[in-house]
């Protein structure tokens, strides 16, 4: 070989070598999964109630810069062991992560110990406990405004399964309002085919001040073609309120926000209230088979 084809078969080695770095350099990384990409927040708070069982830890905390209110409401806390050694009224820091489908606490560490006088907000959610919609009671003909502008009521539904559940539209947690929003989506499409005609889901805004009949409308498009059998029902403070209450919701306004729980009911046919889920731990499949049970034992 002479010596000018071995420079040019060096140089055409060492171009290709370069081109390939250069797009190994150049190539954008890979695209992180939406749903995963996290926000970590250090939030400090107090304890107001404690439920290990179901990883839930209501706390009143600060507010949470460029995100959320300060307020109080229950979070899911993944390790069950963080919870341990601690009680309503401690003051603690917490890390709260939040991805775009799922939020949770992921770190805990007490900063003071409960005094007595700053114990007394569980008497308070007992007291409501005792005093909503029991078991096997009727529900009371309340009256509530739908996306459409059209009053509603619960005997408008007489004959038929409801489930019924209350969310806002502004929500900014995921697992928490958009959650039961996604979950009534999977479960109008699952009872539409098993159930045409005997069943009516009904969301309830907990924040009727802004969210008006053309406000849910808009909301309720991003879920459902279909409200006749899926309704968004808003109303005057006093109504909406009144809903809440009857199925122990635990709910106040802060700051343009709502402190709240969660509560989705099931109501039979005949109006009387059946079971109230208390947390955003249900899923589509398990209420379908409790409607199932309950239309298939008329």
């Amino acid at each position: 070989m002479t010596p000018l084809k071995s420079y040019l078969i060096v140089a055409a080695v060492v171009t290709a070598a370069g081109l390939v770095m250069a797009m190994a350099i150049q190539r954008p990384p890979p695209r992180a999964d939406a749903a995963t990409v996290e926000q970590r927040f250090h939030v400090r708070g107090e304890i107001r109630e404690l439920d290990a069982a179901a990883r839930s830890i209501r706390i009143k905390h600060e507010e949470i810069p460029n995100y959320m209110a300060a307020m109080t409401m229950a979070f899911d806390v993944r390790d069950k062991s963080l919870l341990r050694g601690l009680k309503a009224g401690d003051e603690i820091g917490f890390e709260l992560v939040v991805t775009k489908e799922d939020s949770w606490i992921a770190g805990i560490h007490k900063l003071s110990e409960a005094s007595e006088t700053r114990v007394g907000d569980t008497s308070q959610l007992a007291a409501q406990e005792a005093q909503r919609l029991q078991v096997g009671e009727t529900v009371p003909d309340f009256e509530l405004t739908d996306q459409n502008g059209r009053t509603i009521r619960p005997k408008d539904f007489r004959g038929k399964v409801v489930l019924l559940t209350f969310i806002y539209t502004r929500c900014p947690l995921p697992n928490f309002c958009p959650l039961m929003s996604k979950n009534f989506a999977s479960l109008q499409e699952r009872l539409e085919k098993q159930f045409p005609g005997k069943f009516q889901l009904l969301s309830v805004s907990m924040d009727p001040q802004f969210d008006r009949p053309e406000v849910l409308k808009e909301y309720a498009g991003r879920y459902t073609k279909n409200d006749s059998t899926w309704v968004f029902a808003t109303g005057t403070t006093e109504q909406t309120d009144a809903a809440g209450a009857l199925f122990g919701l635990v709910h106040e306004r802060a700051g343009g926000l709502i402190n709240h729980d969660l509560r989705t009911a099931l109501l039979g046919p005949d109006g009387r209230l059946i079971h109230v889920w208390k947390s955003n731990l249900w899923t589509p499949y398990e209420v379908q088979r409790r409607v199932e049970e309950v239309l298939t034992a008329r």
